[in-house]
């Protein structure tokens, strides 16, 4: 739905994933759980520490299926994709960040 990369006012902006009902968010590495909780406007957040000071991030989830301080492998299930009251999509947000500051998924993900 969205690339990462800047808006229009040029505001740095998050990928945003259209996904289907029922659909998961999965590890994109292995990783531990360092958040697993809401946050305001972004629904259930998790965030996953990865090797090398890299984290990803996974929001606008329904509900959370891992718990903080769990090892996660790629592929594992994270949480469950919400759908948004406003567009009736299920999209996730999808941030990569590397030593605090977003990067490009693309240039990490293959």
């Amino acid at each position: 739905m969205r690339r990462f990369g800047a808006d229009s006012r040029g505001t740095l902006q998050p990928m945003l994933l259209a996904t289907q009902a029922g659909a998961k968010a999965q590890a994109v590495a292995p990783g531990e759980v360092r958040f697993a909780n809401g946050m305001r406007q972004l629904g259930e957040v998790v965030i996953i520490h990865h090797a090398d000071n890299l984290q990803s991030v996974y929001a606008l989830c329904e509900r959370i299926l891992v718990r903080v301080g769990q090892q996660v492998s790629t592929g594992d299930p994270l949480c469950d994709v919400g759908q948004s009251s406003a567009t009736q999509r299920y999209d996730l947000l999808f941030d990569l960040r590397q030593g605090g500051k977003p990067i490009d998924p693309r240039q990490v993900l293959r």
